[in-house]
This record gives structure tokens, sequence and C-alpha cells, in this order.
């Protein structure tokens, strides 16, 4: 038998056959992970993959061998994700290695924290008996003297690297038992109620004199075996306490762990009636799942809408039928709101996986869905690997989000990969969205996928109404802020009502200029100019985070007198505070949010009303629904139009539609208000006639006749260097390779040219676009010719990058 795998460090990432020794051979699996000897004599064992096994003999000698099996066999990847990441690396580019860790949690890929301990008593198998050797007998006196060890601790004491075989035999025989361990503090703990399993009466009685303690009582009772909290509950600790008292309630405390429903919570609501829109789209749906084959879908809705409680109903339809499921919602967008109410309705059937996960709560979630005791995933990009059977349906929400996109290798869309992924499965893929992305929408009219369209917003909700405001003429109340949307947000503040503001830039200004010797301060590392952060006085480059020390004078002239271009959420938070001096404003952006669970706070006082202004950057514009918010204002609301970027259009009219949607979600209606300096934008255009319709065909006519996405494929290469004359040589150098190997009628090549940002981190970048019309690259042919670059530039340092639909061109 012989394993067709990838090794991590082996063989730059390709797939190589090694023979598969014999002691291994009943319990290898595809899907297993392995640890590889590189038989150059040291005793240094490589992780590795196995893709597929064949019954052939292989005739190599010599070189790397198949050391050990770890996880006793069980394959790390399942069928599907294995099918999966080999369409990863052919379609994006990159080698199969890449795209097998991209599949699996660093905690699963290590073996660093395996942790070996002897069990106190020996439950021996009935059919299996140990046999006794050597190591087993030494590895068993070690732990009888010490309890527990490292696998590494043993490997050193032992003199021996190849130990996982020998330790699950003896797991098997009942001796030991194998542990991943990650560094991690200790969990802090809130307080949580429970309706008492034995009252001392019936609590009806008891608390017949005291309504408000009824009330409560009967909100425990409703949530069964689950927790209570009191802001969940909508109840005082000390009503709660006095049900503990008289002996209807039980008082805990529980760990609480990194999901989002300890950071923030909301009374449950109310029981949902689909509109009849709701119904039929999730008819719809509902026949796909029983059909039980692939059928990808845009369900494209209005914001407000209800495009979630359509994926909550649809998730019932799929956990009944004895289906899994995956959930992806874009980072920015995966609100305490969003995943509260999915775990409302699913409870502990659901895995809510975030970037603010520890390793060990990582690794418990991946056993949690790898060993189907929750059924449901949820989570950004990276969850379409969740290691879920029988995958009955994969849901994109807000499908056109470029956090979509993965900035590093490989550089899948998880958007496209989900959809690849239910094809595999068997399963169906909706796409949601209030303003699909370009390639969905086209896809959707050719026929490619089924478009269901949601047209009105529901409970009778009106959309907002939207007015531009020119700051070239309008009177202001501050540097950023409009006479107008003063008056209209004070307005709002006196009927109570709530308001949210979006100014897509963080900091205090985008810049600093001397106005006498007009220097502008640059990042030295990637020749950009620096943002200014009032907290720590500090000048930040946002790209490679150099910082410096802002002293309030020129650095060039000694001068102090300083302009500040444009303005960050830090400068307009210091506006709002002194035009609305009573107010409390809260912030949202990646400072006010880098610590865990910042996010969640931050959101359950502006739905507690602790706060009627909350400013954000993009965070705030997506998934977010606060009824009392009647009020959206954008501060700037052209930035990035001017980008160049063939998709910086798109951006800016989802953007603006998304946090316009923001408004007037309940009985009241709502009112945007976009702060302007060039209004003739047919973004705006788009906006005030509120139809995406006319803004896609618009805008797709430019592409065709540019040949842009959809009317194309785009493949982006970069090549960076230390050095600047070396990394253009190497980019021209490949588009004569590429040239000679693509006819013109199938491609169409764009540059090499410096990129939006030409220098970055201290090195040199240049890119070379290839437009591709029919048929696709040759990964082999790639491959051979990256690799003949490197060898060539070796001493420049050179770095090429492949990135393929690109979703920025900077």
């Amino acid at each position: 038998m012989q394993a067709l795998l990838v090794i991590d460090r082996l063989f730059r990432g390709e797939s190589v056959t090694l023979p598969v020794p014999e002691g291994l051979e009943e319990e290898i699996q595809a899907g297993s992970m392995v640890l590889v000897n590189s038989g150059s004599g040291r005793e240094t064992l490589y992780p590795g993959y196995v893709l597929e096994l064949t019954p052939e003999n292989s005739d190599r000698v010599g070189g790397p061998l198949i050391a050990d099996l770890l996880y006793k066999g069980e394959p790390v990847l399942r069928r599907q994700q294995l099918r999966l990441a080999r369409w990863m690396a052919d379609y994006y580019l990159t080698m199969p290695l890449d795209a097998v860790i991209a599949s699996l949690p660093a905690a699963i890929r290590t073996t660093v924290n395996d942790v070996v301990e002897l069990n106190s008593f020996q439950l021996k198998s009935a059919d299996r008996k140990t046999v006794s050797t050597p190591l087993r007998r030494a590895i068993l006196q070690l732990l009888a003297e010490e309890k527990k060890l490292t696998l590494r601790q043993l490997q050193n004491r032992l003199g021996r690297k190849q130990l996982s075989g020998t330790l699950s035999e003896l797991e098997k025989g009942g001796y030991i038992t194998l542990k991943k361990k990650f560094a991690t503090t200790r969990p802090k703990q809130k307080t949580a109620w429970r309706a008492a399993a034995a009252p001392p009466g019936n609590p009806e009685d008891i608390l017949r004199n005291a309504p408000r303690q009824l009330e409560a009582y009967r909100a425990l009772a409703a949530l069964g075996e689950r927790d209570g909290f009191a802001e969940t509950l909508g109840f005082s600790p000390a009503i709660l306490n006095e049900l503990v008292r008289k002996g209807v309630a039980d008082k805990t405390a529980v760990d609480i762990r990194s999901n989002f429903r300890n950071t923030y919570s909301e009374a449950p609501q109310k029981p949902q009636q689909l509109t009849g829109a709701q119904s039929d789209a999730l008819d719809i749906l509902g026949e796909a799942v029983r059909q039980e084959r692939f059928g990808a879908f845009l369900l494209y809705g209005v914001t407000g809408s209800g495009k979630t409680l359509i994926y909550i109903e649809l998730l019932k339809k799929v956990i009944a039928a004895g289906k899994t499921a995956i959930v992806l919602v874009p980072e920015i967008s995966l609100t305490p709101q969003t995943a509260g109410r999915f775990r409302h309705h699913f409870h502990d059937d659901i895995t809510i996986l975030h970037s603010a996960m520890s390793d060990q709560e990582k690794y418990d979630a991946w056993h949690s869905l790898r060993s189907g005791r929750t059924k449901i995933a949820l989570g950004a990009r990276s969850t379409i690997f969740a290691p879920l059977d029988n995958v009955g349906a994969i849901i994109v929400d807000e499908e056109h989000d470029g956090a979509y996109k993965q900035d590093r290798n490989p550089r899948y869309h998880a958007r496209d990969t989900a959809v690849m992924r239910a094809m595999f499965e068997g399963a169906l893929c909706v796409l949601g969205s209030a303003t699909p992305s370009f390639e969905s929408y086209h896809n959707a009219r050719s026929g490619k996928y089924r478009m269901i369209r949601l047209a009105q917003r529901i409970d009778g909700a009106s959309m907002p109404l939207v007015t531009l405001i020119s700051m070239r003429e309008a009177p202001r109340a501050s540097a950023s802020i409009s006479d107008r949307l003063f008056r209209e947000i004070r307005k709002r503040i006196e009927k109570n009502e709530q308001v949210i503001l979006l100014q897509n830039r963080r900091g205090f200004a985008g810049s600093v200029f001397c106005l006498d010797c007009g220097h502008t301060p640059v990042c030295r590392h990637c020749n950009i100019p620096l943002v200014y952060h009032s907290t720590g006085m500090q000048l930040r480059c946002h790209y490679c985070g150099h910082t410096e020390l802002f002293r309030e004078q020129c650095a060039k002239c000694g001068s102090s007198n300083l302009f500040y271009k444009s303005s960050g959420t830090e400068r307009i938070e210091e506006e709002l505070k002194t035009l609305f001096p009573e107010e409390n404003i809260l912030r949202m952006d990646i400072d006010t949010t880098s610590a865990k669970g910042s996010h969640g706070r931050i959101l359950r006082a502006f739905h507690e009303k602790k706060s009627r202004i909350l400013l954000g950057t993009q965070m705030v514009a997506k998934g977010l629904d606060f009824p009392d918010v009647t009020l959206v204002g954008v501060l700037m609301a052209d930035i990035g139009l001017n980008l160049p970027d063939f998709r910086a259009a798109e951006r800016m009219y989802s953007l603006l539609t998304q946090v316009s949607g923001r408004a007037g979600r309940a009985a009241i209606p709502g009112e945007v208000f976009l702060q302007v300096y060039k209004s003739e934008s047919e973004v705006f255009r788009a906006l005030l006639e509120g139809s995406y319709e006319k803004f896609f065909e618009r805008e797709m006519a430019l592409r065709t006749m540019l040949r842009y996405p959809p009317a194309s494929r785009l493949v982006k290469f970069e090549f960076s260097s230390t050095d600047e004359r070396k990394a253009e040589e190497a980019a021209l150098a490949f588009k004569k390779q590429l040239e000679a190997h693509l006819p013109a009628e199938k491609a169409v090549l764009l540059g090499p040219a410096p990129a939006g940002i030409a220098k970055l981190n201290g090195r040199y970048r240049f890119q070379l676009l290839a437009k591709i019309l029919a048929g696709k690259l040759s990964p082999a042919f790639i491959h051979h010719q990256i690799d003949s670059l490197h060898a060539l530039y070796r001493t420049a340092k050179l770095s090429v990058t492949i990135d393929v639909d690109p979703q920025n061109l900077m």
C-alpha cells in the first residue's frame, strides 16, 4: 500500500507518494495525519496529511518515510474536505499543502501540546491484549513516577521520537489517556440562575403576592435546564436572588466561554410570523432540502426583509432531516446580536467560531463538530472547512462582503468555496444579500444560480429616505459635521431615538500636513502617509503597524502650524462630545474593539440605550438591528470612490446601502443623510433611485466593455523585493513566459506596473494582471515558472504572490 500525502516543510508543499509501513496499513485512512521522518539521518519528524491511498507498492528507495500515525488513524479531514482542498489548490494556483493547512485549525495541526496521563486504574479491553514491550514498559514506568508528562517530555527522556503508535496502543489498552492541553488562563465566571428542581412548594402560590418575582420565576422555568442571566431575562439580580432565598430558584457560577452570548444579550424575541414572501422563499428552499441534491440560490432581499428568519427556519428543516449545516457571516458583521439569535433557536446544536477564541476553545469546537455533538457551525470565512458530515445546507450571509476573501495564502474566497463544498456534498447553498456581488447577480441572471427576491421590508416598515448634503456649500456645525446633520441628530435625541454615524476611517486624522513647508510624515517602510492617533499621541501606519511619537510640530522645519487632513473616528468622537456634551458617545472601530468581548459590550450598551449615538467604521454598517435607530449619517460618503480599483463603485454602493438599512427597521420611519463632496457619482444616483438593478446595468456595461469581472476572470501576480529594479525585472520575465503560454484570444495581460501602494514593509511591489477570457491557467506551468524566478532572484529576496479573483488591486 502507498499513500499520496503532503508534508509540512518538505517537498515545497507539493504532494508526494510514500510507502505505508506494514504496521500502519490497517489503521491509516485518507485524511489521516501522520508524522514523516525526513530520512536525512536526523530524528526530525514532520506532520503530513494523507490525500489518498492506493494498493500499489511503492518502489521508492531511501528518502522520507511514514514514521507514525496520529489521532489513532482517525481522519482529521473528511472525504469531501479532501476533495475541496484539492479543488482549492488547483483553482487558486496554490500548493496542496496550503489548501490542507487552511482546512484545519492550528490547534489540530500541532503535537506540541499533547499530554499523556497514567490512568488510575487499568481499564483493559476484553477482546484486545496489549503486548508488553520494553518501550511500553518504559513509558508506563515514567508515568508511574510522574503521573502526567507532555509528549515532548516523554520523547526527550526516552530518546525516541516515534511514540504516537505506541501511545495509541497503550490508550486502547486502558493504561493511559491522551489529551491536548493549551496554555490558557482560568475562564472568568458569571452568575446564572435556574428554576429549582425541587422547590419547597408550588412556586405560583409562594410568589402570589410578588408579581414581579413570579414573572421572573416563569421566565426561568421557561428556560428548562439552561442557565439564565440577569440581563438576558430582563430582571435585576436582587429579584433573582430573592427567588433563591425563597427556594424556588438556584444560583450558580458558570464559566464564560468565548462565544458572543456572554458579551451581548437581549430579551428573547417573540416568535415571528413569516410574511407571504418569506414563506414562498422558504418553500422553494425547503423543497431543495428534500431533494437532497446540490443547488445554488441567491436570496436577494432588501435590508430589513427578514433574510435571517428564513435562514433560521431553513436550518430547522435541515436539522429535522438529520443533516448538518454551515452558516458563514463576514467577521466584521459576526455581531453578538446575530450569534445570539441563532443560539436562541438552536441552543447547544450550534457551535459559534470566531477569531477571538483561544486555541483550547478552537480545539474543543472542532471536536464538537467532528464528533457530531453539534450540528451547525456558524462563523467567519474559515468556518467553511468545519469538519461536519452529511452537510445539508451552506448559508453565506452578506455574500458580497470583501471579508470573505482571504488576504494571505491560500487566497481563497469563502463564498465561491462554499458553492463548491455544497456541490461536493450534494447540499443546498444559499447566498444572501441586499446588494449582491456582481459575480453572484450575474450568475443568477444567467441561470447558474436560482434567484429568490424579497422586495419589501417586514412588518410594513418603509425604506429610509436618503438625502445628500453637499459639504462644499453646506454650513458646518464642526469640521466634519454639517449644520443640517447636527440639527437632525439633535432632533432624534430630543425624541429619545438613536443615531448611527459611519466614518470609514479610524484614527484622529488621515494625515498631518505642515502649512509652512508642505511636509507630510510618511512611513519609512511603506512610503505612505502616517495616520495621527490622539490616544498615545502617535503617528501610525495602518499597513505595517509602524508608529512614531507625535510632538505637534513639523519634523522637517519645526513649525507648529499644522493642518489635520480629513477626519477619523477618534477626531469625530471629540467633535460629537463638543456638540452634544450631555451624550455618552459610543465609538466602534478596530481600536476600541481589540479587547476580547469589547464588540459585544459596546452593542449591549447601545441596545440598552445607555447611549443614543453610535459612531464607527464599517463595523456599524452591517448586521445590526436596533428598532430605535431612526437616523443614519455617513460623514464622508464619497471617500474611496476615487481609488484606482474597478470595484470601487460597487463596494461604495454596497456599504452605503447596508448602513442605510440600519435606519427605520421598525414602525418609526428612518432617514439617511450622506455628506458628500462630489455628488455627481453614479453611486449616489442609484442610491437616490433605490435601484440596485439600474446600478448593476450601468456599471456592468462599463465592465463588459473593459473586460473586467464578471465579463472575465482576473488573476493578479505580485512581485516584491527589497531591490526595486529586480522586482520589475522578475515581473517582466514572467510576463514574457506567460505571453508565450496564453493565446491572445484567451487572455489579456496588463502591466507589469507599480502596485497602488508601491512600497510596503520595505519591499517594492510590481503587479501583473491577467484577464482570463476563456479556459484557465495551468497550475503546473505557473508553479514551474515561479520556481525558476525564485532560483534566479534568490539574492534579491524575491517574493511572488498569486491572487485568483482578487478583491483588492492596491
